[in-house]
């Protein structure tokens, strides 16, 4: 190190350390499994981290145990009716109370009651999450009273009694404002933000949890639609009118079909259809008007754009949206390029489980 510069000492310090830690340890690796001392590898772990690659290989890598208990009970809350948890919440409350009363002195529980009220700021609303928080507080006085804690000055007791009470509507307050903002920025991830449609990763979502519902008892049908020689329409007219044409796909579906809110824009010109408790033919006739606007809206913008829509009706939902999605996907593929304007929709009873 005696012959490096003061401009390069740093470069040489990182040289010698793993050198250093080469000949002791081994070649150093990155997470990723590649050599760091290779300059390449580096740009290849880079091009795994942007492809995703990477983020599969550290998630495989990481504890999960803890994430999926977690993951497990908000999911187990977020399925319960607002008045469900509120009764879970109130009944966590009086069971607080009665252990709170039969220990006395000996055990000091009034941290737990954040838990009922967090439940109900969470889950529920803010007001409950007051109501909660109120309910706890007086609760807790009851406990006191009952149990028979003596205190030097009855002022104590309405003191502790202000001071808990306005602890719990803050946590109630602050839990309530923390899920707006959660919610907000949910909706802005899940949202494309020119059509306001949801995005590939959020319909995928919306589509799992309607699934969830039909239990493989009801119909459903998923329909793709994508557009062809839209790059024509940005090459030749600008970005601004192809945008123009994007909004006005996306419109047109919304117009056409009984749940707006399940509809997506899952690529650049790519968008998905769920069709939930659905028979193959109103399925047929929806995609019928769907394409009939569609043909009214390029005739207006004088465009030359072909729409293929692709759609798989089952007389039962499938118990995995992966299989659904994929056997849409594949008869998309194979559509485009052979027929222009063209509406195919595949009848199925049952779909191949993917490997």
């Amino acid at each position: 190190m005696r012959g490096c510069s003061y401009r390069s000492a740093h470069l040489c310090v990182f040289r010698y350390i793993k050198n250093e830690t080469n000949e002791r340890f081994g070649k150093l690796t990155s997470p990723f499994g590649v050599g760091l001392s290779d300059r390449s590898s580096e740009v290849n772990a880079a091009d795994l981290v942007r492809t995703g690659s990477a983020r599969k290989l550290t998630a495989s890598a990481s504890p999960t145990m803890h994430n999926d208990l977690v993951q497990a009970i908000l999911s187990f809350f977020g399925r319960q009716s607002k008045v469900s948890v509120t009764m879970l919440g109130i009944a966590f409350v009086i069971l607080l109370a009665i252990i709170d009363v039969q220990t006395g002195l000996e055990a000091q529980l009034h941290f737990l009651y954040v838990v009922p009220i967090a439940l109900a700021s969470w889950f529920v609303n803010r007001r409950a999450g007051i109501y909660i928080a109120i309910l706890c507080d007086i609760v807790v006085l009851a406990a006191d009273v009952i149990g028979g804690r003596q205190y030097s000055s009855r002022w104590i007791v309405y003191w502790n009694f202000l001071m808990r009470g306005g602890l719990f509507v803050f946590v109630a307050l602050a839990l309530s404002q923390l899920r707006s903002k959660f919610d907000t920025l949910s909706d802005l991830a899940g949202r494309d933000l020119l059509t306001g449609l949801p995005n590939g990763r959020a319909f995928y979502d919306l589509t799992s949890r309607e699934i969830h519902k039909a239990s493989g008892r009801q119909p459903l049908s998923l329909a793709f639609l994508d557009v062809d020689g839209f790059s024509w329409i940005n090459h030749r007219f600008g970005y601004a009118m192809g945008d123009q044409m994007l909004c006005m796909i996306a419109q047109a579906i919304k117009q056409n079909v009984p749940r707006p809110d399940l509809v997506g824009r899952v690529g650049g010109t790519a968008f998905a259809v769920l069709l939930p408790n659905v028979t193959s033919q109103d399925a047929a006739a929806i995609l019928e008007k769907i394409q009939k606007e569609l043909k009214e809206g390029r005739r207006k913008h004088a465009q030359p754009v072909n729409f293929y829509i692709s759609a798989i009706a089952c007389a039962k939902a499938p118990h995995s949206i992966a299989e659904l999605m994929h056997e849409a996907e594949s008869r998309m593929t194979r559509m485009k390029g052979s027929s222009k304007d063209t509406i195919e929709i595949a009848h199925v009873d049952t779909l191949p489980a993917l490997n």
